[in-house]
């Protein structure tokens, strides 16, 4: 078994697909067909699924993904020590994040860093919370972004941006704020609540919230579940309902003057984005330095 054999392995379940895994390593799609075909053989177990539809992991194939990135980790970490760092780091950084910190948060960060790291490429996956935490668990991802810590223990999780969700009401609500916000639980039972999908950080932290203000989901009067913040947004603005969504997401839409927006000066209201990283994954100087920066970039 080969080191290259196991970044290649990792390239293809990354990537779910041989032509990005070849293109992503710069060699051939036969020549990664051929190092996978040989690992099997060696491991004697069939790693991934191939068929028209795409390329999947067998559940061999997740039980030694975790190995490989371990070992491919280990020895990075051992040529950094050796050679005494790098003066010249390069490489590409893989992010999985919720809706939120993906629309609104990194594009500035990462625009910030590459001031002083040009060379550095990034890949930038959106998804929500429940499946950034699954993927980063499968070592797919460097780092992910979520509005709520992951339940288990295997990650680093670290504060980065002080978030708040915000009532957001079509723009011609005649209700005075202050009266929204001193009877907002009997207000959100009387109006039609538009509610993110399962999976939704937001709305596991809204369910959270409610539950604490003693608000019966069921009680809600939903017209539609949406994807995204941008869905709702518009739907709020289109008059379909009231929500809950990010402070920083509602912010153009607010000044654009197509929705209002009440902050609740509630400490229930409010919330942090984290950044993940898994604990047993070394992280070379390239992704300790963004790891780094993004954990002081609204600090400062």
């Amino acid at each position: 078994m080969e080191i290259k054999q196991l970044e290649i392995f990792a390239s293809v379940a990354r990537n779910l697909n041989f032509s990005k895994a070849a293109e992503e390593l710069s060699t051939s799609q036969p020549s990664v067909s051929a190092h996978i075909s040989s690992l099997e053989k060696f491991l004697g177990s069939q790693l991934l699924i191939r068929n028209t539809k795409g390329v999947t992991l067998t559940k061999s194939g997740l039980d030694f993904l975790g190995y490989a990135q371990k070992i491919i980790s280990l020895r990075a970490e051992a040529i950094h020590s050796v050679r005494g760092g790098e003066q010249s780091p390069s490489g590409v950084i893989n992010i999985i994040s919720s809706t939120i910190p993906a629309q609104h948060l990194l594009p500035e960060i990462i625009a910030s860093f590459k001031k002083e790291r040009p060379n550095i490429i990034f890949r930038l996956e959106e998804a929500d919370s429940h499946r950034v935490e699954q993927e980063m668990k499968s070592f797919n991802y460097d780092f992910g972004l979520v509005g709520t810590i992951p339940d288990d223990g295997c990650f680093n999780c670290y504060p980065i941006y002080n978030d708040e969700l915000v009532l957001i009401l079509p723009k011609d609500v005649q209700e005075k704020c202050e009266s929204i916000r001193e009877n907002f639980a009997e207000y959100i039972l009387q109006t039609p609540f538009i509610m993110r999908e399962t999976g939704s950080g937001t709305r596991k932290e809204i369910e959270t919230l409610l539950s604490k203000i003693g608000v019966d989901m069921g009680a809600l009067s939903i017209p539609a579940y949406f994807p995204n913040a941008h869905s709702i947004l518009l739907a709020v603005s289109c008059g379909m309902g009231v929500s809950l969504v990010s402070k920083v997401a509602a912010q153009m839409h607010v000044e654009a003057g197509l929705l209002k927006a009440i902050e609740m000066k509630n400490p229930l209201f409010r919330r942090q984005i984290y950044l993940l990283y898994n604990k047993e994954i070394w992280l070379p100087p390239a992704k300790k330095a963004f790891a780094d920066h993004v954990r002081r970039f609204y600090g400062q």
